[in-house]
């Protein structure tokens, strides 16, 4: 179902003289870990080494872990390139999907209603069937947008968790999005960012849907409680990421130095992983902000009683932020100044 690039990674190894390789997968592609390890030991004489932590996408790297490791390359399957400069150096394998969509577009042109324009957008797994989409499309009289490469992503029509910048720059073209790909995660986030309704194809499962109104208010309403009840706090944990793509010191410090204008009491947390597990114990905080991912505070945390913000709707809740702009603001691809 995926090209997981077993050639290109064998002479990239070869040429590179490489010894030791860390091999890291999401948790969709990690069923394949063993077929591709022995098929590049096959192919190249080295140790394979595969990492079994959590892997949410190209932000995070584990970069300390192949140094403490002694590898001299990281192989990240599933994302298109985000860190250039990186020690080990890390060879990207987009693992693109090797499917045909055209039925499940087809069942899902209903759901574009009469919209006449139309935008696509798609993971990076299924960018090389938007051409596809766009002749279905066009054959049932929709005109197509695509929006270009832009912000963190790689190419033009392209969507990551914390970036929509490249549909939002079509955005004001299209009535409405059609997103190729799995699950709702995604979809969302395109919903929510550009502020209009989705349909969404999903190849693995057949099914179709669309994403409207009533889901972006029921997230932003409960977005605006947890800002409302942030407002009431007076000790904050502001989190810094320690994934390799997630770090914003800057924006940590900002924060702190906001807050403490305001007369709260501010405790910086250092953590790779924000969970509940994490953050539970921290019982004297009141309220918690997230420099991470937006995803980890948008998509919520069960269980967690404190409020949990982005740093951008942190701005909100200080008033230095409207609230009509937090999520092209988020999810816009250019992080806010921090100034």
């Amino acid at each position: 179902m995926y090209d997981f690039e077993v050639d290109r990674v064998a002479e990239e190894i070869l040429r590179r003289g490489v010894k030791r390789v860390l091999l890291q997968f999401p948790e969709g592609l990690r069923g394949r870990a063993l077929s591709i390890v022995k098929r590049l030991s096959e192919r190249v004489d080295a140790e394979f080494l595969v990492s079994g932590d959590p892997c949410y996408g190209a932000c995070d790297l584990p970069l300390w872990q192949g140094r403490s490791l002694g590898v001299d390359l990281i192989v990240h399957y599933g994302h298109s390139p985000m860190m250039e400069e990186t020690n080990p150096p890390v060879l990207y394998v987009e693992a693109r999907a090797e499917m045909d969509v055209e039925e499940v577009v087809r069942r899902a042109v209903p759901l574009l209603g009469g919209a006449k324009v139309v935008g696509l957008a798609s993971t990076v797994q299924h960018l090389s069937q938007l051409r596809r989409a766009e002749r279905i499309l066009s054959e049932e009289g929709k005109e197509v947008r695509v929006g270009g490469r832009s912000g963190r992503v790689t190419y033009p029509g392209q969507v990551l968790g914390c970036d929509y910048s490249s549909p939002l720059s079509v955005a004001g073209e299209v009535e409405v999005f059609l997103f190729i790909g799995g699950g709702s995660f995604h979809p969302l986030g395109l919903s929510l960012a550009t502020e209009k309704d989705v349909v969404t194809a999903d190849p693995y499962t057949g099914k179709v849907g669309r994403i409207g109104e009533k889901d972006r208010m029921r997230v932003a309403k409960r977005r605006w409680a947890t800002i409302s009840a942030a407002r009431q706090a007076e000790r904050f944990g502001i989190i810094m990421g320690l994934k390799a793509g997630q770090r914003r010191p800057t924006a940590v410090r900002a924060l702190k130095g906001k807050l403490e204008e305001e007369g709260k009491e501010v405790l910086l947390l250092c953590m790779e992983e924000v969970n509940f597990e994490n953050l539970a114990n921290f019982t004297e905080i009141e309220a918690f902000i997230e420099t991470a991912c937006p995803r980890i505070a948008i998509d919520g945390i069960e269980g967690l009683r404190q409020p949990l913000l982005t740093g951008e709707e942190a701005l909100v809740m200080l008033g230095e932020l409207d609230w009509g702009e937090v999520w092209r603001a988020t999810f816009g691809g250019i992080r806010w100044t921090w100034e």
